[in-house]
């Protein structure tokens, strides 16, 4: 059982800390973030706290909502939240990645990081000790209205997006890039290792608890 967390444990952090690394890529790409980041990149330059801060508010926001329409959450829900943020922020605090200056250097700099965040997503996923906290809230927000989850996904994309505009977010082509791009990215991701995340449990809290207590 031990062996078993440690090693869940394990994908999970290096699925955090390879999808933080392609997220500060997207910001240093300067050409326009995905909808969840143009919100966070807003909420940093209109009140002046860290993106990594911004990026764990709004992620207890989408959890805590999630919640309250009676969707669970796991542990590895709060490490992604929190060790996405410290992360994020030390890389740019660090100043490891450069900030691009050309579209074309701009792209090319977002669609690695694109693949990375796909790469990551697979590896936090594979760990099944929760859903990612925005994944929680299309699953909620889609059993609360009956409706799919990519409609769901895509209307509050769209809401995020429009907040994060007027806090001063940057949209631009690789907005339009990352909206098209990132859900067939993660899907080509988990064909080429044959990951199906249908047919993985994602175990919330009280199941870990369980089970490390030895009751189930």
């Amino acid at each position: 059982m031990f062996q078993n967390y440690m090693r869940r444990l394990f994908w999970l952090i290096l699925g955090v800390a390879v999808s933080s690394i392609g997220i500060a890529m997207m910001l240093q790409a300067n050409v326009g973030l995905e909808p969840w980041s143009v919100l966070q990149q807003g909420m940093s330059l209109r009140t002046g706290m860290t993106y990594g801060t911004a990026s764990a508010i709004a992620g207890a926001a989408a959890i805590l909502t999630a919640v309250l329409f009676g969707e669970s959450f796991g542990f590895g829900t709060i490490i992604n939240i929190a060790g996405c943020a410290v992360i994020i922020d030390a890389i740019q605090a660090a100043h490891l990645i450069p900030q691009m200056h050309g579209l074309v250097s701009g792209i090319a700099m977002l669609i690695g990081g694109l693949e990375l965040l796909a790469l990551g997503t697979w590896l936090y996923m594979k760990s099944a000790l929760g859903s990612g906290p925005r994944d929680a809230l299309m699953v909620a927000l889609a059993r609360k209205f009956g409706r799919s989850a990519g409609v769901c996904r895509a209307v509050v994309d769209v809401l995020v997006t429009v907040i994060g505009f007027f806090l001063g977010g940057p949209v631009g082509v690789g907005t339009i890039i990352s909206a098209v791009g990132l859900g067939p990215l993660i899907n080509l991701n988990f064909a080429a290792v044959r990951f199906k995340p249908a047919k993985v449990h994602q175990e919330n809290a009280a199941e870990t608890i369980a089970r490390i207590a030895g009751k189930r």
